[in-house]
């Protein structure tokens, strides 16, 4: 009857402080969708998706894509137009940093934070006269170089 006692305290005991355990993990809180990526390989994200550098501490999220003026595929344009999208880099222990990238003009296709540069290579899908890109639909193509 003891024994009984003892084994019920006991799994009363470590059944909660494992799920406690299980639970605080080691703080880098990465979804397993989440790619690591190497220095110098572009990359493609969605919306809202974060991509960190294979032995690094850096991390790139996708925010959003604001004023997409791309010409679009369907039309000849006289100017190529541009995008703004905008991301957030997060090198270290420093404060997130949210940096706009443009895809074409004279505006930073590139951002640069200690030790690296993250680049803007490419955004899809085109722009379509007949209707606008919905947001979760932008992918957006980038890549780290060590500076």
């Amino acid at each position: 009857m003891a024994a009984m006692r003892t084994r019920r305290l006991l799994l009363a005991l470590l059944v909660p402080s494992a799920a406690a355990l299980a639970a605080c993990g080691t703080g880098a809180s990465a979804d397993p969708a989440d790619p690591a990526v190497k220095p110098g390989t572009a990359f493609t994200l969605a919306p809202g998706r974060t991509a960190r550098l294979e032995g690094g501490a850096l991390t790139v999220r996708f925010d959003d894509v604001k004023n997409d003026s791309r010409c679009p595929a369907n039309v000849h344009c006289v100017w190529a137009g541009d995008a703004t999208v905008t991301v957030t880099i997060t090198a270290g222990k420093a404060a997130p940093a949210p940096r706009e990238l443009h895809v074409t003009g004279t505006s930073a296709k590139s951002a640069a934070v200690p030790g690296y540069v993250v680049s803007l290579v490419g955004l899809a899908p085109e722009r379509k006269t007949d209707k606008p890109v919905p947001s979760g639909d932008y992918r957006a193509q980038l890549r780290i170089d060590k500076s």
